[in-house]
């Protein structure tokens, strides 16, 4: 039983020191934006190249959507074209544009018109 307490107060604590440093240790350009959709999680984070959107399906029908990217600057970007994706999966797409600013991801429902947006994110 003591070993036991043991190896879980030490799996605790190395998991609070990981969380630590994923939460601190970043650099703040890693930083991504994030919102829930209620099925699923819509994330942006810059790139190298512009911007990297990301949906990951955690639950409910599978989907029929579409990533659009829209930028403070006045420009829009469309990715190529809509997906189709189901609980479980996660579906990716870089948006080779280089740095356009402060920009927001969005995502459109391409069934019923409902839309989700991140929060804004710089590059």
């Amino acid at each position: 039983m003591k070993l036991t307490r043991r190896t879980i107060t030490a799996a605790l604590s190395s998991l609070a020191a990981a969380g630590g440093l994923l939460a601190f240790g970043a650099p703040a350009e890693a930083a991504s934006q994030c919102t829930s959709t209620g099925a699923g999680y819509l994330c942006v984070n810059v790139d190298p190249r512009g911007y990297d959107a990301s949906y990951q399906k955690t639950s409910g029908d599978t989907a029929h959507v579409d990533f659009n990217l829209v930028c403070a600057n006045g420009r829009w970007f469309g990715d190529e074209g809509s997906f189709y994706i189901s609980a479980g999966e996660t579906r990716t797409y870089t948006f080779a544009v280089g740095s356009q600013g402060s920009c927001f991801l969005k995502l459109i429902d391409m069934r019923t018109g409902a839309t989700w947006q991140t929060p804004s994110i710089s590059r």
